[in-house]
């Protein structure tokens, strides 16, 4: 009888074969020349955004070449032959484009290489980690939120700050037991036009927004002059500030000011044209600036019975829980003023019944609902602490990734040991 059964290196190759047949697309994408000029310019990418940084800094250059398909950029004026080059625009390919191709790199040689055998399967889940990890950098780029929360000693709050990006917000205080608020987020500032909402009394007409200007308090005698000049209600016209546009800064150290000229209309008659303007360090800062500008916080505006209160603020999203401070301290290294340590005694409050205990401080933050808490900053003198907060929905896949990977190793190794081990076990020894 003829013998029907093929040797298993056989099997294998023919399964793989099968796989090139179904997928033939797929082949091109699997090579390993890709992957090497994929790579080649991964780290031209990383050299071109870490000399950006000192122009636009870290933020600035993570938007411009790593959160974008491809960046811009020009020759340094530094570098040789500047006099030449500087003018000219040199596309780079940006990470969501090269991390992509990446990806799908992988994926083809995957597919198109996998071999299900003890000695492949090392390799298999190597390239398996390296894939989530790359997937979940991509996941972190597009949807990780970064945020604040500031509390003061003894005091509790149930809402975060966006560190960019503001909104203009009306809060109706009449009621002194519950507040309603209406808020136009940015991404509606920045179009512009006519908003209405059905608890708000009136339209809010956007005139001018941006996201930094320059700031200056004229003195009473001089006439008003640039983007306020418009501006005759509120705070904006009795300080008789001059505002003059500037680009934003993404600097480490940058201070962004945003600003939004808007009117109040009722029944098609204006109620006059307002000035609104956000500190980056919070609101309640424009009273230690100038008691002039303190207004900014919560400019008041009486309408039908009703105390309404107007602030460009940083974007809020509210908690279904809320967290308490009940005590901070910071170590100092010895005769320094080197922070050692930042640490925040606080209380999660779920509900009125649940509530927990923690400790927050460098490198041990607090997780809940979906966010990390870390210890950002401390004011002891001020009795306030501030977290930073992070949303990262695919914050387990890099944990998934290296597991596989360090399994995938530890199998390769120990695989590769003990084949050379029965080897040389069976290797005949002279007498």
């Amino acid at each position: 009888m003829p013998d029907n059964k093929q040797p298993r290196n056989n099997r294998k190759k023919s399964s793989v074969g099968s796989r090139r047949k179904l997928l033939p697309w797929l082949i091109p994408f699997a090579s390993v020349r890709l992957t090497l000029s994929l790579l080649s310019l991964s780290m031209i990418l990383i050299f071109v955004a870490t000399l950006e940084q000192v122009r636009i800094g870290i933020r600035g250059a993570q938007a411009e070449f790593f959160e974008s398909f491809y960046g811009i950029w020009y020759y340094p004026d530094q570098f040789w032959g500047s006099e030449f080059l500087s003018s000219l625009p040199i596309p780079i390919p940006g990470g969501y484009l090269l991390g992509g191709l990446l990806i799908l790199n992988l994926i083809a040689a995957f597919i198109v290489r996998f071999q299900w055998s003890s000695k492949k399967i090392g390799i298999q889940l190597i390239h398996l980690g390296i894939i989530l990890l790359l997937i979940g950098q991509m996941i972190t780029q597009a949807k990780q939120v970064e945020s604040r929360m500031m509390i003061n000693k003894g005091e509790t709050s149930n809402y975060i700050e966006r560190f960019h990006g503001v909104e203009l917000a009306f809060t109706n205080v009449t009621d002194a037991s519950q507040n309603q608020v209406v808020a136009i987020p940015q991404e509606l500032l920045e179009k512009g036009g006519t908003f209405n909402h059905k608890d708000l009394p009136f339209d809010v007409r956007v005139r001018k927004f941006d996201r930094n200007c320059e700031v200056t308090i004229k003195q009473p005698d001089q006439s008003r002059q640039g983007l306020s000049k418009e501006v005759n209600r509120g705070v904006g016209f009795t300080s008789n500030l001059f505002l003059k546009e500037k680009e934003e800064d993404y600097s480490m150290d940058g201070l962004n000011f945003s600003f939004v000229v808007f009117d109040l209309i009722n029944e098609n008659e204006s109620m006059g044209t307002w000035l609104a303007l956000t500190h980056p360090a919070g609101n309640h800062v424009w009273e230690s600036v100038s008691p002039q500008l303190a207004d900014f916080a919560f400019q008041p505006l009486r309408y039908q019975g009703n105390l309404w209160g107007m602030t460009l603020r940083h974007e809020r999203e509210y908690l279904p829980f809320s967290i308490t401070l009940r005590s901070i301290a910071n170590e100092f290294y010895q005769g320094t003023e080197i922070p050692f340590n930042f640490e925040s005694r606080v209380t999660l409050n779920l509900d009125e019944k649940q509530k927990r205990d923690a400790l927050v401080y460098m490198n041990t933050p607090l997780r809940h609902g979906g966010k990390t808490f870390y210890q950002y900053q401390m004011n002891k003198a001020a009795d306030y602490s501030v977290f930073q907060v992070i949303r990262n929905p695919s914050w387990l896949l890099p944990y998934l990734a290296c597991i596989l990977v360090s399994i995938g190793l530890l199998w390769q190794f120990s695989f590769h040991l003990f084949s050379f081990l029965r080897k040389h076990k069976s290797t005949p020894r002279l007498a």
